[in-house]
């Protein structure tokens, strides 16, 4: 008899970061790391829309989005010019498998669409942080809670087990990253994010829809740490 075929991976939608790309949000992560008009960003992989173009509109700063799609960065380019910050705004479009990135060049990489695991997304951007200095901030989907549910569809997806915000901060120390914080949307937030749409068994909506679902998604920060470099003093911490 022939083996049955793998479980439909779940569909990941856009809008999943959309709370964490308000201007709300961002604000506060902004006076938060102490950005201001001479802060360099780059974002990497964008979703709806671009954090980064909406930080040059609360900051004045320059941004940088890379992305491996065109069509991405003409609309990322269009955001920018509407908005009044086109000035503001450098486009890299980048190789998905190798892409070349600016060195020690940025006070910020951020990362908003579920593109990687994290300890991969923090190897691939350390290098284009300043030292000491720079900040990664990236959303992830994590465990919370007491899991009722089946997420080996959803893990597949995401390629490897969903871990704790306590974890993913573990990830971003072993990627030689001081980690600052993790901020989860609540169950609320999720019920509001992915509301009533009928949605197949297997998708992350229908297991938000069917009670709590032991998972979410969280904003985590952390500094660019240098080997050597003395841990800071315990509860120093953002």
């Amino acid at each position: 008899m022939a083996d049955s075929p793998p479980p439909a991976a779940p569909a990941l939608p856009l809008e999943a970061a959309a709370p964490f790309t308000t201007g709300t949000v961002l604000g506060r992560l902004a006076r938060r790391l102490e950005l201001d008009e001479g802060s360099r960003i780059i974002e990497f992989r964008v979703q709806e829309r671009s954090a980064a173009v909406l930080l040059a509109c609360e900051l004045g700063c320059r941004v940088t989005v890379t992305d491996p799609s065109k069509e991405v960065l003409q609309r990322v380019r269009l955001e920018a010019e509407t908005a009044g910050v086109g000035g503001k705004l450098s486009l890299l479009e980048m190789d998905a498998g190798a892409p070349a990135l600016p060195q020690a060049a940025f006070d910020l990489a951020i990362s908003a669409g579920r593109v990687r695991p994290l300890g991969t997304l923090a190897a691939l951007m350390r290098p284009v942080l300043v030292p000491s200095k720079g900040r990664l901030v990236a959303v992830v989907a994590v465990r919370v809670g007491s899991v009722r549910q089946d997420l080996s569809p959803w893990e597949a997806a995401l390629g490897g087990a969903l871990r704790s915000p306590q974890e993913e901060l573990a990830e971003l120390m072993r990627s030689g990253f001081e980690p600052e914080w993790a901020e989860a949307l609540s169950e609320t937030q999720l019920v509001e994010l992915y509301g009533a749409r009928p949605a197949p068994a297997a998708e992350e909506a229908a297991l938000v829809q069917s009670g709590p679902s032991g998972v979410s998604f969280v904003l985590v920060a952390g500094r660019r740490r240098e080997p050597g470099e003395a841990p800071p003093p315990a509860g120093s911490r953002a």
